[in-house]
């Protein structure tokens, strides 16, 4: 009787220890697997400079009032913001039609949008929106409050716009294959299907990579479990 209790004693407690195995197993596979729904896809970590290259606008501006409008869903509002231009870095409106104000607009149903909801100056990297007229900015852009900016980062964008207006002030641009990170061709308008599809491309390519070693990790894993499993079931046969 006591061996009888004794053996079962030892199979609960090899149960316990398999069912613990199995749920750090699921738990890794959570982690492993998880994707955030509809997250913005940004090709590496914005930096001060890529932002300012891939952006058509880059200015100092104060959001100085904020209107909600209807998006076509009951329980999401698009926002619209005005913008007094301060100081400009980078435009590539030849017209001066963004020269004192602008418009931001953004929408929660775009996952990559800004939506600037608090009032305030902000270092605004935008793309121009052709087709409606408003600017929008981008979660792949670095997006600072003026008083978060260091001076280095004052500097850094003094710098890399004296760049631009030197280059932009070149009329045999394609001469120069350094202007095509700065300049934006007046027959290649930006437009936010083509940006976010040009984004999601590297992106992928990147995510690949990972799915790979998430591929690898998680195939070791399972043997590792198969093998500890089947030892489990041969020593409890003895």
């Amino acid at each position: 009787m006591k061996k009888l209790i004794c053996l079962i004693a030892k199979l609960m407690n090899k149960l316990q220890f398999i069912i613990l195995v199995k749920s750090r197993l699921f738990l890794l596979f959570l982690v492993l697997f998880s994707v955030k729904i509809a997250a913005c896809k940004c090709n590496g970590t914005p930096t001060l400079k890529s932002s300012f290259e891939n952006a058509d606008f880059v200015f100092i501006g104060e959001v100085y009032d904020i209107t909600e409008v209807p998006s076509g869903f009951k329980t999401v509002q698009n926002i619209l913001s005005k913008v007094k231009i301060n100081k400009t870095y980078k435009s590539d409106s030849y017209d001066g039609f963004y020269t004192h104000n602008a418009t931001l607009f953004g929408s929660p149903l775009h996952s990559c949008d800004v939506l600037f909801t608090q009032k305030g100056e902000y270092l605004i990297f935008a793309y121009d929106e052709k087709d409606t007229g408003f600017l929008y900015s981008d979660q792949c852009f670095i997006q600072k409050k003026l008083d978060e900016l260091s001076p280095e980062e004052l500097k850094e964008l003094e710098s890399l716009s004296s760049q631009y207006k030197k280059l932009s002030e070149n009329s045999d641009t394609s001469s120069n294959p350094e202007l095509t990170d700065l300049i934006v061709d007046d027959f290649n308008h930006s437009d936010r299907k083509v940006n976010e599809q040009k984004i999601e491309i590297s992106s992928l390519n990147q995510q690949n990579n990972r799915y790979k070693i998430i591929i690898y990790i998680s195939i070791f894993v399972i043997v590792m479990f198969l093998i500890t499993l089947i030892f489990l079931r041969r020593k409890t046969r003895h």
